[in-house]
């Protein structure tokens, strides 16, 4: 899962007095005692701290995008917290006055990475795992809007934008043809792809689901889990930059995206999402490879010489699901 993938930003390195000094409007007067850098995420910088006289850590996140998207982060998660567990803001600074990055102090959430219970636990552990995160994706996805699009810090659509056969195709082959993705993927995977994105690109145009609240970044990375005698349980969904209104079937790929057809992770995350109430076509899977297609293909597009690990896994990705069906 994103084994050895390069950062396309430089995380940012903080010393005690640095943090101290950002962190002042939120605390006044208080000591950082220490500050560990967490997380292995791409864009931003998370750190956990402690306070002098304060036995409870904190989590200093210094965002990479401008300010909206820590509005928007925060946002969200005041929408979802009665029905899906997250990280509370407990300050957000997007003024960029005290320091040249939007940053915000969260709650720190106790939990290890979905990604590191998958890989080691039980059968039994991962199942009930996959149906906990399949519960809490059927709540996310419960938050629909009328039109699909980017969110504005108030969660209003400011940029919409839909995905029919036609915008598909059009971007797929720009990607293929025009951009870097095609230079990354080679002559008879691109032969490949553009023959099975022109097969199957009506089936977008077809499906007419409402938008709903997309996390987009919906993976074992960005997801912590409470582990219990018998049950491991979603403690927090992390990372909200990137969620916009659009097709459930995105968050579904992505979380399935490493997943072997018909695992025991799969067969468990879709049932607890259906029984939950969602309802799936009855062709989800593959409305899902070709969301995910779009993704891959983007992050392809932004892809250089410096990110060799990240290219190659994602030309094994998109090989994978072309030469399956």
């Amino acid at each position: 899962m994103k084994e050895g993938w390069e950062r396309t930003e430089l995380a940012l390195s903080l010393d005690l007095n640095q943090i101290k000094e950002i962190i002042q409007p939120a605390f006044p007067g208080k000591r950082v005692v220490t500050a560990e850098r967490i997380g292995i995420g791409f864009s931003n910088s998370n750190y956990k701290i402690h306070l002098e006289g304060s036995a409870e850590p904190y989590v200093v996140r210094l965002f990479s995008g401008d300010g909206n998207i820590a509005d928007k982060e925060l946002a969200i998660t005041q929408l979802v917290r009665q029905t899906v567990p997250v990280a509370d803001f407990l300050y957000a600074d997007s003024s960029c006055n005290t320091f040249n990055k939007p940053w915000a102090v969260l709650e720190w959430k106790d939990g290890l990475l979905l990604r590191d219970i998958v890989r080691t636990g039980s059968p039994q552990v991962v199942a009930s795992a996959a149906a906990s995160v399949g519960g809490i994706l059927a709540n996310i996805h419960a938050y629909t809007f009328t039109e699909s699009g980017f969110f504005g810090k108030d969660l209003k659509i400011i940029q919409p934008f839909s995905m029919d056969s036609g915008t598909f195709l059009a971007f797929i082959e720009e990607s293929l043809f025009q951009n870097q993705c095609g230079k990354w993927l080679g002559g008879e995977l691109i032969e490949a792809l553009w023959s099975f994105c022109q097969t199957n690109s009506s089936l977008l145009s077809e499906n007419r689901e409402m938008p709903v609240l997309v996390h987009s970044d919906f993976n074992g990375l960005n997801i912590l889990m409470q582990q219990g005698p018998t049950q491991c349980t979603v403690s927090a969904v992390l990372d909200w930059e990137f969620a916009f209104s659009w097709s459930r079937y995105a968050d579904i790929a992505n979380m399935l995206r490493y997943e072997e057809d018909g695992s025991t992770f799969e067969k468990h995350f879709i049932h607890a999402y259906q029984e939950q109430g969602s309802v799936l076509a009855d062709n989800w899977k593959l409305l899902s490879k070709l969301e995910d297609l779009v993704a891959l293909c983007d992050m392809l597009n932004n892809s250089t010489l410096d990110t060799p690990n990240r290219i190659h896994d994602l030309q094994r990705l998109i090989a994978r699901t072309v030469r399956s069906y």
